[in-house]
């Protein structure tokens, strides 16, 4: 039997995504081991749709999994497998414990994890580069060059995830496709709703095709600028894995600095990402080739956070409303003048 290699990332949707390229990367290193994926139940479906992820656990911790008793179930299940390497990509306690419970002999993490201690290898915590190239720095441990990111990932749905992408493509025309994604979990990381419809407004009065994408909690917001802009609403009718797919036919994503940003990464579509509160430098910017970052003028008070925040200190949210809807328009049409000239 191969020898099993896991992977731990239990963090929000966006990380995970960007994890999907570590795994494939760890996948075309030691090709004869099975690669283990440890996540959250939101990218269960992305995970489960990688062919270089032999299988998926989810670890649902704020829910079922929650406490020691969740540790030491996940940590139970990886075990079985007898992994012989875990990388964390997260850096709290609770992965450095999974990892130490799983009973690898090599575990490898960041140096600035709340466990670090916990771990055989420690890599440095890059902050100047980007989150692909700072998971990848955990394989130098092996003296090797990690392989370039290959993208669009190559997933593979279900014949009912592929039937759902279907309809959803029959649902929007086959002309350039603009996606749009106007939700995210922290308010501040949220440009204006209004001003995304303005831009959906006058896409659709171009005769350009538009789509909103979310989750299924983000399904009111995009139906409130869907009915008054135009487009369609594919937000909670898509899984992940789904989306990626999808937004392969799109000619471009317009999006905040959240999860679809890096799922449009993973597609290889263009991505028009708005940063407000927080900065492209944390290393969460879109990679798809032709991607565009649009952000406020300077601001003594920005970045105000890492992970965004639910309010304003200042009450102002002087950071998005600075942002108007010409700059984001001028990005998105020249990213469709340069795919659909």
């Amino acid at each position: 039997m191969s020898q099993a290699i896991a992977i731990i990332q239990t963090a929000y949707l966006g990380d995970a995504a960007l994890a999907m390229i570590f795994a494939e990367q760890v996948h075309r290193m030691f090709p004869d081991s099975k690669v283990l994926f440890v996540c959250r139940p939101e990218a269960r479906h992305l995970a489960e749709a990688l062919p270089a992820i032999s299988r998926t656990f989810v670890f649902d911790k704020h829910r079922q999994d929650s406490g020691i008793r969740g540790i030491v179930r996940i940590a139970s299940d990886i075990r079985a497998e007898q992994p012989r390497v875990v990388f964390c990509l997260q850096r709290s306690i609770r992965t450095a414990l999974v990892a130490l419970a799983s009973g690898a002999p090599t575990r490898i993490g960041f140096d600035t994890a709340a466990g670090s201690w916990l771990f055989t290898h420690r890599s440095k915590y890059l902050t100047t580069v980007h989150e692909i190239e700072r998971n990848a720095a955990l394989l130098s441990v092996f003296h090797r060059e990690p392989p370039q990111p290959e993208l669009p990932l190559p997933l593979v749905l279900s014949p009912s995830q592929q039937a759902n992408v279907d309809a959803a493509l029959e649902r929007t025309s086959p002309g350039p496709r603009v996606a749009i994604a106007p939700a995210t979990k922290w308010a501040t990381k949220q440009w204006l709703p209004e001003r995304f419809e303005e831009v959906a407004k006058t896409l659709h009065r171009c005769g350009i095709s538009v789509a909103f994408l979310g989750g299924a909690h983000d399904r009111k917001l995009c139906t409130a600028i869907a009915q008054r802009s135009g487009g369609t609403v594919l937000a909670g009718e898509l899984d992940p894995a789904e989306t990626v797919v999808y937004l392969q036919s799109c000619a471009v994503l317009l999006a905040n600095d959240s999860a679809p940003t890096h799922l449009a990464t993973l597609a290889s579509c263009p991505t028009v990402t708005i940063f407000g509160s927080t900065i492209p430098a944390f290393g969460f910017g879109p990679r798809a080739p032709g991607s565009v970052i649009v952000e406020p003028p300077p601001l003594h008070c920005r970045p105000c956070g890492v992970h965004g925040r639910k309010r304003c200190p200042r009450g102002t949210l002087e950071c998005m409303h600075s942002i108007t809807t010409a700059d984001v328009l001028e990005c998105v049409r020249t990213i469709l003048e340069q795919t659909h000239p």
